[in-house]
């Protein structure tokens, strides 16, 4: 549950709108994101990881959810953002978002990206290998200005995640191995013959929807270390390190404490560079689902009720996988309510199936809620992060508008596709 929600009248509320009233007026499949949530969590984040030791920047991780209103949002609350493609540089410029505030990813940039990136005065660029870095000099020359840029690097610390979002195992595609030495080596030797692109320290990520702190606390310390070692060999200044995302949220069963975690993983920083003697200028945190997870919902008109000859009970909506791939992708597991009937005696046991041709094509399984008449409205919570994000075309299927509520204030942020949309990329005869 939203910070904005609550019961009225046996119906699921958000601010002062009923859900069921939202779905009526907005058509479903809708998504719809409690501004006052998005708020909340930006500030727990903020209050939690402030230093007197050095600053820190918090950076939203835009590919959880993306679009101008999250934009201005940021923008507003002093935070950087993240882009990881060139369609992100493009949405997030359009916005009004200063792109010197800018932290661009990718392990596969394109010379067109990266072009873009340098020529627009992105504020940083993280550098995934070592081709990529020597293209970052040429444009760099090429433009005579200074790139700034940080290194991913691979820890090789297992976070027990999804293995999809698991980012810093060893094998992974991300980054440069902390055990490449030789690797790192022609990293450093193209940064000190090329002061015109400046190394400010080195980033890692080590996954996503992390619920135990201890990888975190692993991760900053091997950071550390590493941070100071590299400075001390080639005597090359690194005072800025960027630990990346990953913070769990809940979705069903998940308890974190943001506070607790966020407090434990500071302490271990200061703890560590007080052994280390090594003075960080900049700390970077990249929450992305801790922010927008918990803050969006996804609501769908249920069509019928179906029995099958051997008894199992499903649930058809008017949506499903093509605007939330995660149960199929990463077996994800969400809380579904009925909106319209948040109490009742008779209750039923079935699968939330969406309306694509796969049977796959599941939002929750064994979900036990009201017993739904045709036209209630199901909430499935916590659709927030990468749902809307990698939501597509599937059968020809419309992606949902998404809209923001505060209190008494309703704003659509993302207008539903239309039929006209999915004619306009192909050439006309």
């Amino acid at each position: 549950m939203t910070k904005s929600m609550q019961i009225k009248n046996n119906q699921l509320y958000l601010g002062d709108f009923s859900l069921v009233a939202l779905a009526e007026k907005y058509q479903t499949p809708l998504m719809v994101f409690d501004a006052a949530h998005l708020k909340h969590r930006m500030n727990e984040f903020k209050e939690f990881t402030q230093s007197s030791l050095f600053s820190t920047q918090l950076v939203y991780a835009s590919k959880a959810f993306l679009a101008p209103y999250l934009c201005d949002l940021m923008k507003k609350a002093g935070w950087f953002m993240d882009a990881t493609s060139g369609g992100d540089l493009f949405i997030i410029e359009q916005s009004g978002f200063p792109l010197a505030n800018l932290v661009f990813h990718g392990n596969n940039k394109s010379l067109e990206e990266l072009n873009l990136a340098v020529s627009r005065g992105v504020g940083i660029i993280v550098v995934d290998h070592v081709e990529e870095l020597k293209k970052i000099v040429q444009l760099a020359k090429q433009y005579r200005c200074e790139v700034k840029t940080m290194v991913r690097i691979n820890p090789g610390i297992e976070a027990h995640t999804h293995y999809y979002i698991q980012t810093s195992l060893l094998s992974s595609k991300f980054g440069i191995s902390i055990e490449d030495f030789a690797g790192l080596d022609e990293l450093m030797q193209i940064y000190l013959h090329n002061p015109q692109v400046r190394l400010l320290g080195f980033h890692a990520h080590i996954g996503s929807q992390i619920i135990d702190v201890k990888p975190f606390l692993a991760c900053a310390k091997q950071m550390l270390e590493f941070s100071k070692n590299t400075e001390n060999q080639y005597q090359y200044p690194l005072r800025h390190l960027n630990l990346g995302g990953g913070f769990g949220i809940h979705y069903t069963d998940e308890v974190i404490d943001y506070g607790k975690n966020l407090g434990l993983l500071l302490h271990e920083i200061v703890s560590v560079m007080h052994k280390l003697s090594y003075q960080l200028d900049t700390l970077y945190f990249e929450p992305g689902r801790a922010i927008v997870g918990e803050a969006g919902i996804t609501l769908y008109t249920v069509d019928y009720v179906k029995t099958t000859w051997g008894g199992k009970k499903y649930l058809f909506i008017d949506g499903g996988m093509t605007d939330n791939i995660r149960p199929a992708l990463y077996q994800a597991k969400y809380q579904v309510v009925n909106a319209s009937t948040m109490v009742a005696e008779k209750t039923v046991i079935a699968d939330v199936v969406g309306k694509c041709c796969e049977s796959g094509d599941i939002i929750a399984k064994d979900v036990e809620i009201p017993y739904p008449n045709s036209g209630d409205i199901l909430a499935v919570l916590s659709t927030g992060a990468y749902c809307y994000p990698m939501a597509m075309n599937y059968n020809s299927a419309l992606r949902p508008e998404v809209i923001v509520v505060e209190q008494d204030q309703a704003e659509a942020v993302c207008l539903r596709e239309t039929y006209q949309d999915l004619r306009k990329l192909f050439p006309k005869k």
